[in-house]
């Protein structure tokens, strides 16, 4: 009996200790996570909400308050560059996947605009604000459109989901003219959430060893004055490319010292990202810069359940394309569908619809015709 009680009287303290050790390290993690939290604060501080670049009197024209609506972690931010007058476009993305679906899934998506130009006849600024009442996802700059104000717009975005969306885990830089599998990139990121430190992250279609064009009668021509160097550092496509909360807020403030430079990939994946020494994963893999393969996958989708073989590219002009492609694609997460075969590859099989395309407001035309 006297044992017994011992024993009890034993197992009573070991318990109780368990117990103290287990709430001791549980307000240990607490007081970690708020430190954390408060060091990102801090770092957030060194952005300077006035400057964009080199512009000191930067301001939303139109802000999207969607990530304040959660009060939980998100898996991504979606930032798709779209030119003002694009309203089509947007609709497209908007109908490939709804916003209600995207936030199912941990993600929310916000379109960058700029400022409406004089040459600009589509559409006005009543129009942008109607469709900011309707969706609540546009975020416009107080700069005005134009091809080398896109670094202005890029860095906005990233500025944007550092300071408006920090509980979006990754960020996902996105033109408004891609083709891209969000349930492919979804599952992508989950992975990387799985991983114990994802600290420098920033991945895509790397361009490498490119020179810059010095032939002046060149639309991509740049001067010494405004690149020095012989080549630019590794940089991303601006198709779609991934990265996360750490790189997009130093990439941010390396933004503030840095001297402006017009390619706004070039400057924000390969020159700022240089600058503060973020290696780049290469998922070259994923895409192609054939539009017509996503037009042979939404086929062949439908017709036989086939696994498309590349995940990101261009829509060809071809607005509804990005529709129809996630819209089929959507049920390979669902176990549905079937790898290709070597003999059914793409490059073997696809057979191309050569479109006579016009503008966003327009119609198009279409013809058979193989690829070689």
């Amino acid at each position: 009996m006297l044992r017994s009680r011992k024993f009890l009287k034993i197992l009573s303290c070991a318990i109780t200790v368990a117990i103290i050790v287990l709430i001791l390290q549980m307000k240990e993690e607490h007081v970690r996570d708020k430190f954390l939290i408060l060091q990102e604060e801090y770092e957030q501080e060194d952005i300077k909400q006035e400057q964009l670049v080199d512009l000191h009197n930067f301001q939303y024209r139109i802000n999207s308050k969607l990530c304040k609506k959660f009060d939980r972690e998100l898996l991504g931010v979606m930032i798709v560059t779209s030119y003002v007058g694009h309203d089509e476009l947007r609709s497209a993305h908007r109908q490939a996947i709804s916003q209600t679906k995207l936030n199912e899934m941990g993600l929310i998506r916000v379109f960058l605009l700029a400022e409406i130009p004089p040459r600009e006849t589509f559409i006005n600024q009543k129009q942008i604000e109607d469709e900011q009442r309707k969706f609540g996802d546009l975020v416009q700059g107080n700069f005005l459109e134009a091809y080398r104000n896109l670094t202005y717009k890029h860095v906005m975005g990233l500025k944007w989901a550092v300071t408006e969306c920090p509980k979006a885990k990754f960020l996902i830089k996105i033109d408004d003219d891609s083709v891209f599998d969000i349930f492919f990139i979804k599952s992508y990121l989950e992975t990387l959430e799985l991983r114990d430190s994802v600290k420098n992250f920033m991945a895509g279609y790397i361009l490498d060893n490119k020179k810059p064009i010095r032939v002046s009668a060149s639309k991509w021509f740049v001067s010494l004055d405004e690149y020095g160097g012989d080549a630019y550092p590794d940089y991303l496509s601006g198709w779609l490319y991934l990265t996360n909360q750490r790189v997009a807020r130093n990439l941010v403030k390396e933004s503030q010292h840095a001297r402006f430079f017009w390619i706004d990939d070039t400057f924000v994946t390969g020159i700022l990202r240089d600058s503060i020494a973020v290696p780049l994963i290469r998922l070259n893999n994923w895409f192609s810069a054939n539009s017509e393969f996503f037009d042979c996958c939404v086929r062949d989708l439908k017709d036989h359940s086939y696994e498309c073989e590349f995940y990101v590219g261009p829509n060809g002009g071809d607005n509804k394309l990005l529709i129809e492609f996630v819209h089929e694609v959507e049920k390979c997460y669902f176990d549905e569908c079937v790898k290709r075969s070597p003999e059914m590859g793409l490059r073997q099989t696809c057979v191309a619809k050569v479109k006579n395309l016009v503008s966003d407001h327009g119609k198009a035309l279409v013809r058979a015709v193989p690829i070689r």
